[in-house]
């Protein structure tokens, strides 16, 4: 999972920040897709406004999403843990350095993000109340309805409870999965814990998907029968999320099965060292690839014929590759001698002890000039 693209966005307290290029291109989708739906039907030309407010809608909930991970980062240092990176994707993922870790702190910190969308939720919850109660407003859950600074906080408030209900269930990679692994680790210790923890998201997933496969083929059937325009309709809505509902189900079948694999490939005293998601899953941080940018460019001798300059001294393995270079060079020209002049082959070894002895006597004086 390390070679995923994407976005370095800087650090935040010591924390790396990056940006899954997934969910990007995800968000580009459901933009266009809404795009679609504001100019379907001749719809009038104020309804692209939607479109735009869906847009600032996702990414006011990327932001809600970073809250959610800060809050998992937050506990992990009052647990005596140390954040490393925060990945911003399908699901935010926080990856830690954990020390001395207990059984609890995996709970613990589980359930510290959707406690920070619930509270997002319940600030925006009297907006919800307002949009149901004002008739002349678009219909709650539509598009139309994120034009309006009403029906915009409504969604927001929506969303991060749904997102923090979601967070709790126990599909893996959701808080939630690891919450009731923690608790089950307890009673059946950390292998046998992640087991049941994966067959009971499995289920989940499969349970969740059927059903979304279910409206996905029954809306057609009611936008059938309405006459409104998409931008006004739920239905739009709910199909639109129904498909980026079952690429999450794919995801979580995936993590449940790479934990496990995880679980079972390290064992359980080394696998239980980690809080939080496995550093399998972490992306190269921006250190890493600077390291790895600096050591190409120590050891890249030359380019086109032309030495390049390197910012570090020669390392001992260029040492040891320009001698053995200068050894064959000398045992070309022995041989060249010993055939033009007739000598044999124990003349031609005895030069060649001759070098190879000046060769160590001479890395002994180096030797002792450096401990000058």
């Amino acid at each position: 999972m390390r070679w995923r693209p994407t976005i370095y966005l800087g650090r935040w307290a010591g924390v790396e920040i990056r940006l899954d290029l997934i969910l990007v291109i995800l968000i580009g989708l459901l933009f266009f897709s809404s795009l679609n739906d504001a100019q379907a039907r001749n719809a009038p030309a104020g309804e692209v406004w939607t479109a735009i407010a869906h847009l600032v809608l996702l990414l006011v909930m990327v932001a809600c999403m970073f809250l959610h991970e800060v809050g998992h980062a937050f506990v992990c240092k009052l647990r005596g843990h140390e954040p490393r990176m925060i990945l911003l994707s399908f699901v935010g993922l926080t990856f830690f350095k954990a020390g001395k870790v207990k059984p609890s702190d995996e709970f613990w910190i589980a359930i510290a993000g959707p406690m920070v969308n619930v509270l997002i939720a319940v600030v925006a919850a009297p907006f919800v109340f307002i949009q149901a109660a004002d008739r002349s407003l678009p219909p709650m859950l539509t598009q139309a309805s994120m034009a309006s600074l009403v029906g915009f906080m409504a969604w927001v408030s929506i969303l991060n409870f749904l997102i923090a209900i979601g967070n709790l269930t126990p599909g893996w990679p959701a808080d939630g999965a690891r919450a009731v692994r923690g608790w089950l680790a307890k009673k059946y210790g950390y292998a046998a814990g992640t087991v049941r923890a994966v067959a009971i998201s499995h289920g989940f997933w499969l349970v969740l998907a059927g059903i979304s496969v279910i409206i996905m083929t029954v809306t057609p059937m009611i936008k059938a029968f309405d006459n409104a325009m998409p931008t006004r309709s739920s239905a739009s809505m709910i199909v639109m999320y129904n498909i980026v509902f079952l690429l999450m189900a794919v995801i979580g079948l995936y993590y449940g099965w790479a934990e496990k694999r995880r679980v079972a490939r390290l064992g359980a005293e080394r696998a239980a060292a980690v809080v939080g998601p496995p550093p399998e899953f972490m992306p190269k941080s921006h250190d890493e690839k600077k390291q790895a940018e600096d050591k190409v460019v120590d050891v890249e001798a030359t380019v086109d014929g032309e030495k390049k300059e390197k910012p570090a001294g020669p390392s001992k393995v260029d040492e040891v590759k320009e001698k053995a270079k200068e050894t064959l060079e000398t045992g070309k020209t022995l041989y060249k001698v010993a055939k033009a002049t007739g000598k044999g082959g124990g003349w031609f070894a005895k030069q060649g002890f001759k070098m190879v002895g000046a060769m160590f006597s001479g890395d002994e004086k180096k030797t002792k000039d450096e401990k000058k």
